[in-house]
């Protein structure tokens, strides 16, 4: 890349916002995009930022709006010793744990018993 200075950059990048397809981003989130970028109080990190909110869109995540939580229901959730892994075992064979998922009310829960586990150890 050559060597562009900021205000340039910035045109290029907004462009580069602008192009995207409305199935990535629809015009309101791709409007946001661009004030973030406009925002900056850093312009040094003008490119990581940029580089930051494209990363989101190609890893699939959504700047929509997050499900509500039931708040009428309560989950109860039993440990299953099968299924469970430890982010200390050094034994692991995997290097990296990363979790997606559409089950929004499950990864909640997983927070709420990592809560109790840690209430448990003190």
């Amino acid at each position: 890349m050559q060597n562009k200075d900021y205000s340039q950059l910035l045109k290029d990048y907004k462009a580069k916002i602008d192009e995207l397809s409305v199935n990535d981003l629809n015009q309101d989130q791709k409007t946001i995009c661009k004030m973030i970028l406009d925002n900056l109080t850093d312009q040094s990190q003008l490119q990581n930022v940029y580089q930051f909110l494209m990363q989101r869109v190609k890893v699939g995540f959504r700047f929509d709006i997050a499900p509500d939580i039931n708040n009428k229901m309560i989950s109860i959730l039993k440990f299953n010793e099968d299924k469970s892994f430890n982010l200390n075992d050094t034994q692991s064979t995997n290097q990296n744990s990363l979790i997606i998922g559409e089950n929004y009310d499950a990864l909640k829960n997983l927070l709420v018993v990592e809560r109790e586990r840690e209430r448990a150890r003190a």
